[in-house]
């Protein structure tokens, strides 16, 4: 039986013919080396394999069948197959070891592996000091990668671009750890490359992706460097010239593309909620929720919250006496309604307000630099590669944490423009008791329990805030992110649009809650 097999495959990618009933296989056990020139399509055609490349995408035109193991790849990538990814795709908040941890715990194998098995790749891939990822050499985070794949448990695994940016030496013995690894761990091996140098003495077979004939072909180890170099010189085709501008007709396809992807989202972010009872593997949602309670919601959220809410009670306290009209007559007389009004209007306006651009402007900021990140790295590619798609881990647990998080958030701010309130009150009136103010805070806000009136309506516009900002900085970085440009881009974008919605929920609000005049 192939382990690859690729058949009648035609590929256009932004307007551009790259493969035309192009046809290649890979047999089971057997280690290919698949190159072929820059943007000739090779790394399309590994997408494909793996199941990585979106067939509803209106910049791809793909015909053609594609199967591991005797089914289509749709089905059998995310069990089957594993990739080494070019630039590694290791999960930076993890650990070397958690990283394994995390391939194993989503292989074929029973949910929660043995520790044996990572310890037998730690000292396979010479890891017994490998700490946090942001730490590793680039040597250390390449057999890392692999490792991970390893321990997912594959019977294919794929290389994109091993040894690029290596030295001749290192390249060299990235190829003899390609190999041995290969054969020691009895897997298939597809290694797309264009460095024959390194790579050409460890293949059993080396397959040309030829874009002047847009096909695969197979040829003679000594002869590809000969091909390729021919191929270099070669005039440029029809189909390599670049990709031609959209007129009028794809422009208003991409329009509605977009407009049913904005609606697809929507139904996803309430979809998403649910993910709790979906986890993939219970742990590892239990340490992403934790993860994203932190880095968004909660940390130093907390303090950042804290003090703005100390300022706001500080601000709107002294300023409320200072500019009272005809202070000496109407100060007396008005004091605990104008000390109840202060407290009225923090709670029900202020507070949650104040508390929801600050989220939208810090935690949407967070969360679009984070998840951006992600997509930069390829590290969203690799929860696929693994069978999980991101939304389970990755949307689920931040909404879930900001709807969490959200109500601490303000009760803390709250709790902080009361003390500095307070402290104010009692430094402009110290003939008045500390128990007066307090009773006086609660005199428009009624309810005789914990919580007074209007609560409901606080925390409803507070998580519906919270919610918002979440989902928006969520689908801002999980846009196609090719520089650290896109990240910056996605971050602005999130604090724009989360800053409206913010607004634009608490005005809604405002007019369904209080009764017009």
């Amino acid at each position: 039986m192939s382990a690859v097999e690729v058949r009648d495959l035609t590929l256009r990618a932004g307007g551009r013919l790259l493969l035309e009933s192009a046809s290649f296989t890979v047999a089971e056990g057997e280690l290919v080396l698949l190159v072929g020139l820059s943007g000739s399509g090779k790394s399309l055609t590994l997408r494909l394999i793996l199941d990585l490349l979106d067939r509803g995408d209106p910049a791809f035109e793909i015909a053609g069948e594609v199967r591991l193991f005797g089914e289509p790849a749709a089905r059998a990538a995310r069990r089957r197959a594993g990739i080494v990814f070019q630039d590694f795709a290791l999960f930076d908040e993890w650990s070397a070891r958690e990283n394994l941890a995390f391939g194993r715990d989503h292989g074929r194998a029973a949910p929660e592996g043995r520790e044996e098995d990572l310890d037998r790749l730690i000292e396979d891939f010479d890891l017994g000091t490998a700490g946090a990822v942001a730490t590793l050499s680039g040597g250390m985070k390449q057999r890392c990668a692999l490792a991970r794949t390893l321990a997912f448990d594959p019977d294919l695994v794929v290389y994109d671009e091993p040894t690029s940016g290596l030295d001749p030496a290192m390249s060299a013995a990235v190829g003899a750890r390609i190999r041995r690894a290969t054969d020691d761990y009895g897997k298939t091996a597809l290694v797309v490359t264009h460095d024959l140098a390194a790579l050409a003495d460890i293949a059993d077979r080396i397959v040309l992706l030829d874009p002047t004939t847009r096909s695969f072909r197979e040829v003679p180890a000594e002869e590809v460097g000969r091909v390729l170099a021919q191929l270099r010189d070669a005039r440029p085709t029809e189909a390599e010239a670049g990709p031609r501008a959209p007129g009028s007709g794809a422009r208003a396809t991409e329009l509605f593309v977009a407009t049913g992807r904005a609606l697809e989202a929507a139904l996803r972010s309430a979809a998403a909620l649910t993910a709790v009872v979906r986890w993939p593997r219970a742990r590892w949602g239990l340490r992403y929720l934790l993860y994203y309670l932190r880095l968004g919601a909660l940390g130093s959220a907390l303090a950042y919250v804290g003090i703005a809410g100390f300022i706001l009670g500080l601000i709107v306290t002294y300023f409320t006496f200072s500019f009272l009209p005809f202070k000496q007559y109407t100060e007396p007389l008005l004091i605990d309604r104008v000390v109840g009004a202060i407290g009225y209007a923090l709670f029900r306006i202020m507070v949650p307000g104040m508390t929801a651009m600050l989220v939208a402007a810090r935690s949407g900021a967070a969360v679009a630099a984070d998840v951006g990140n992600r997509v930069y790295t390829r590290q969203t590619d690799a929860f696929r590669s693994f069978g999980v798609h991101p939304d389970r881990y990755l949307l689920g647990n931040l909404l879930w944490a900001h709807a969490i998080g959200m109500p601490v958030l303000v009760w803390v701010n709250w709790a902080c423009a009361r003390a500095a309130s307070l402290v104010v009150f009692v430094a402009i009136h110290p003939e008045q008791s500390t128990w007066f103010w307090a009773a006086e805070m609660r005199r428009f806000l009624g309810g005789g329990g914990i919580l007074p009136e209007g609560s409901a309506w606080v925390l409803g516009k507070s998580i519906l805030s919270a919610l918002g900002v979440a989902a928006i900085a969520y689908f801002q970085g999980m846009r196609p992110k090719d520089s650290g440009r896109d990240v910056a881009t996605a971050v602005t974008r999130t604090i724009i649009w989360a800053t409206l919605f913010v607004l634009l929920v608490q005005v809604v609000s405002a007019f369904l809650e209080f009764d017009p005049i």
